[in-house]
């Protein structure tokens, strides 16, 4: 529950630092990359706007809020993101074109495979909520038995029911 709750927290924290680390790391790159500078100045807001909208999607779940703690399936997809992110920063800042480009390549899909992963468990959450409340609907509602239905024709004149449970 440690790892789960530190993981709640870490995220929010990610959002900022990760593509601050990917600005950082090509500050520090002594030698340009060339043509993959301007894919470096594209992926930090592209990796803030993806790690942003994961956790909006993450934080809407009810039992994330209420127990401020992921899932250990949350845990596992953010680790392998936020590892990559690191290391992708790290290429950047060795100046290493090869390392950078796959890096950035396997980011930036991590990215939507996680976004997708974060979506499907919000459905798989949704789904279970909306469950329990038609449940607890079916069992509050009155059974078809107790008011059987009349029948009336428009010729019969009024009718006044009166069931002898409610006197």
């Amino acid at each position: 529950m440690i790892i789960r709750r530190a993981f709640y927290w870490a995220q929010l924290g990610a959002v900022v630092l990760l593509p601050l680390w990917i600005l950082v790391a090509r500050a520090l790159s002594v030698d340009g990359l060339g043509a993959q500078d301007v894919l470096v100045f594209l992926s930090w807001p592209a990796l803030f706007v993806s790690m942003a909208a994961v956790l909006g999607v993450t934080w809407s779940r009810k039992a994330v809020r209420s127990s401020h703690a992921l899932s250990w399936i949350d845990v596992g997809a953010l680790s392998v993101w936020f590892a990559t992110a690191i290391a992708y920063g790290a290429f950047i800042a060795a100046s290493s074109r090869l390392g950078a480009g796959l890096t950035g390549g396997f980011l930036a899909l991590l990215s939507v495979v996680v976004l997708g992963v974060a979506v499907w468990q919000l459905i798989v959450a949704a789904r279970r909520r909306v469950q329990e409340v038609f449940a607890s609907i079916d069992q509050t509602a009155v059974p078809r038995g107790e008011f059987a239905a009349t029948t009336f024709r428009p010729s019969d004149g009024p009718i006044i029911r009166i069931d002898p449970s409610e006197r």
